[in-house]
């Protein structure tokens, strides 16, 4: 103990016996300290309050005696002369005198104001003397009773010196406590030194036996309990010392026996770690096995003899939304998945078919069934069973998206097939258009409007631009429209394509949008155009009213099954209606130009404009539809991002300055065209000068450049079958004359380059058929600005 530092000695000390008991004994002194001084301070502030009571009755009836007869008289002044002397009396806060029917006469204050104090009140009735005296009362200086009640006197006395006598005694009883709890606790600590000697010192003996030290012994000071018990421990400890000899002789010849034991069982050992070796291994192969199938893109079912399901893995869970929890034997796994209990046994029947052709000859059989999902959804599987031991196998291959991309990529060829045929008749049929229109506007200029054959020439123009509206329609789902995207908000877009689509009808509309979509990456003019059509056919659909519900969300391929092969952000829009539906043998050719089911309604192309406009802005289209129950329309649309937008070119070529002169070039394949356009332009006082090529057109701008007459303007055919087009000799033309003044003429109005013909270095676009009248104006236009 001596050898120890002092924080070693102080932690020594806590954890002894000595330490345990000085602490009960500080702690209850200090307990009967607080009390008794509590006690002490409480019961001398009730007699200190109880005195200072007396002593205010006393006053009360004194200043009662005083004003009794002033109060019988009502004499303010004199009670106020009382009450006066009365408030100088050291603590008294207030006077009040009131009379015999309660009024207060005299009401006189010393208090501050603003004070909080606690204020304590006697009170004494004042009574008029009695008439009548006995002898024996007079002589002995009593009253036969109370007179008449003349009123009462009220005083108020502060509680200040009753406060600070309390703090006071509070401060005296906390220094009193604390000195006699410091005494007690002292003379505590000096006793219990004495009386734990002789167990500190058997303490002492018992830790250096448990240590092991069998040869010390303990100093006996003492007769008592401590002391005997030393001597017990003495001689347990001789004990201990003998049986220790003992037990190294037995520890010796142990170790003997047990070296020969282990020379034994190495061998025994070494083959205990080839099999738990071997046993891992075959663990771990067991687990890479069931992550194996927990990750195949194929349902996995294990089942018993009984039917009792074993394992489902991921892809079952997922995919039709029933885990073991729900499902936990085949019969009601079927039941969940073949709810027609004909089909199901149907099923059953295959499943026990190809069970017993693995069982005869490992033969693996498939067979295709239709499995209903947790959501109603359905999904076409291929399944085959094999037996493995005890468990029967049931694997589910999946092939509805295969079947869904398959029915894509066959319909995509066929539209696209048809969609070149269409754009290039819509091509020829503008450029024979533009050559009737043009020919009946310029025979128009030639007759009066009095005469008989300008009002029928007036209607064959009529029908001629008819006709350029159905080659317009052709063209929306040609190769030619490619759409200028650019993000385009899909509420608004919404919004304004169903309400005027179904204006005027008896169609109740219903748009529920999520109200953070994000804007899609569309051309907002043909997509306008597919929401018509499909909002349209909605209308027709109902000829007796009912709902049009619009649905939109935002999906994910990461969060969401998407079709096949959508892959990233889209936004989900849903056209719901309650129609009369799609026949089942209808529903492949929905979206197959001319195909419609209504054609005294419509010429077949609505949908297929729809389908064509969609693929081309990277989307897709999907329908459900039962036979006199509605359908719905699905359509995923690419989510507009800073990264799309960035692949279009921003920049505009400057409009270039004044030329002079008033040659005009024309180029286009076709004779009528031209022949027309250098009859018209002429007639307006142009030079015109015609070309049937793009080379040709270069060569002929070149020479009038070289010759110190250029073109005040070129007309370019943006199509030219077999050569070159208006697109690449605009290209060189420019790189010849950057102030060259070119106006692009093409029969695809949704081409890009009629969109944004700025980016392609000409000043102006005009849709073929086009107007002589307005190809004027527009040549005007560039002469005079």
């Amino acid at each position: 103990m001596t050898g120890l530092s002092l924080p070693q000695r102080f932690r020594s000390f806590r954890s002894s016996f000595q330490f345990k008991l000085f602490l009960r004994f500080t702690v209850f002194s200090a307990v009967v300290a607080v009390v008794c001084g509590t006690l002490f301070v409480l019961h001398q502030i009730n007699q200190n309050k109880s005195h200072a009571e007396q002593m205010l009755q006393l006053q009360a009836r004194a200043l009662a005696d005083a004003v009794r007869l002033p109060l019988y008289a009502e004499s303010v002044e004199l009670l106020e002369n009382h009450a006066a002397e009365t408030i100088r009396l050291p603590e008294i806060r207030a006077v009040e005198i009131a009379s015999a029917r309660g009024k207060v006469l005299v009401r006189l204050s010393a208090s501050r104001p603003g004070s909080s104090e606690q204020l304590i009140s006697q009170t004494a009735e004042v009574h008029g003397h009695p008439l009548t005296v006995s002898p024996e009362q007079a002589l002995a200086g009593e009253q036969s009773g109370a007179g008449d009640l003349v009123g009462e006197v009220r005083l108020y006395r502060g509680t200040d010196d009753l406060w600070r006598e309390g703090r006071r005694l509070a401060a005296l009883s906390v220094v009193l406590a604390t000195t006699c709890w410091l005494f007690v606790s002292l003379s505590c600590y000096f006793i219990l030194r004495r009386v734990t000697a002789s167990f500190d010192t058997l303490m002492r003996g018992m830790e250096k036996v448990h240590g092991g030290d069998y040869v010390s012994r303990i100093d006996i000071v003492s007769d008592d309990e401590p002391g005997r018990a030393s001597a017990s421990l003495n001689e347990l400890a001789e004990s201990l010392r003998q049986r220790e000899e003992e037990n190294r002789r037995l520890h010796a010849e142990l170790i003997a026996a047990m070296d020969f034991e282990i020379a034994s069982k190495e061998q025994l050992v070494a083959v205990n770690l080839d099999l738990e070796k071997e046993i891992e291994q075959r663990t771990q192969a067991r687990q890479e096995l069931k992550n194996l199938v927990q990750q195949l893109p194929l349902g996995i079912v294990w089942s018993d003899e009984h039917g009792e399901i074993e394992y489902l893995n991921s892809f079952m869970v997922e995919t039709f939304g029933y885990g073991g929890n729900q499902a936990p034997d085949l019969d009601t796994l079927f039941a969940l998945i073949f709810p027609d209990r004909a089909y199901r046994e149907g099923v059953l029947e295959k499943r026990r078919a190809a069970i017993a052709a693995w069982e005869q000859g490992s033969l693996v059989t498939f067979y295709e069934v239709s499995a209903q999902c947790w959501d109603g959804s359905v999904r076409h599987l291929n399944c085959s069973n094999q037996r493995s031991g005890t468990r029967i196998v049931d694997i589910m291959i999946d092939m509805t998206e295969r079947e869904l991309l398959q029915q894509q990529i066959v319909r995509n060829q066929k539209l696209e097939s048809i969609g070149v045929l269409a754009g290039g008749i819509a091509h020829n049929f503008n450029n024979a258009l533009t050559g009737v229109l043009g020919y009946i506007s310029f025979a128009k200029k030639f007759l009066e409007p009095a005469h008989n054959a300008h009002e029928l020439l007036q209607q064959a123009e009529k029908a001629t631009k008819r006709a350029a509206g159905f080659a317009t329609q052709l063209l929306s789902f040609a190769k030619g429209g490619a759409p200028l995207r650019k993000g385009v908000p899909v509420a608004a877009l919404v919004e304004e394509s169903v309400l005027v689509s179904t204006k005027g009808g008896n169609v109740t509309v219903s748009i529920e949008l999520d109200p953070h979509l994000p804007p899609v990456f569309v051309d907002d003019g043909q997509m306008r155009q597919a929401f018509n059509c499909i909002c349209l056919n909605a209308v027709q659909a109902m000829p007796g009213g009912g709902r049009l519900t619009v649905r939109g969300r935002q999906v994910c391929s990461e969060r969401d099954r998407l079709p096949a092969p959508l892959c990233g952000c889209y936004v989900e829009l849903s056209f719901q209606d309650e129609g009369c539906g799609i026949r089942e043998e209808d529903k492949s050719s929905i979206f197959t130009p001319y195909f419609t089911t209504k054609a005294q309604l419509g010429t077949g192309l609505g949908l297929a404009t729809v389908h064509s406009i969609v693929t081309r802005h990277g989307g897709m289209i999907t329908f459900d539809s039962q036979w006199g129950k509605g359908t719905t329309f699905t359509l995923y649309l690419p989510v507009f991002s800073l990264a799309s937008a960035a692949s279009r070119a921003d920049g505009e070529v400057p409009a270039p300055e004044p030329r002079r002169g008033n040659a005009v070039l024309v180029m286009d394949d076709e004779e009528m065209i031209r022949q027309l356009a250098a009859g018209v332009l002429s007639d307006q006082g142009y030079l015109v000068t015609v070309c049937s090529s793009g080379q040709e057109a270069v060569e002929l701008y070149q020479q009038a450049l070289e010759g110190g007459t250029p073109f005040l303007a070129a007309l370019l055919d943006l199509t030219v079958a077999g050569g070159m087009g208006g697109k690449e000799a605009a290209k060189q033309i420019l790189a010849r004359d950057p102030a060259a003044r070119l106006v692009v003429s093409s029969g695809y109005s949704d081409d890009v380059v009629m969109h944004d013909f700025h980016a392609y270095g000409f000043c102006a676009a005009t849709v073929k058929p086009y107007d002589p009248d307005q190809l004027c104006r527009l040549l005007d236009g560039l002469r005079n600005g």
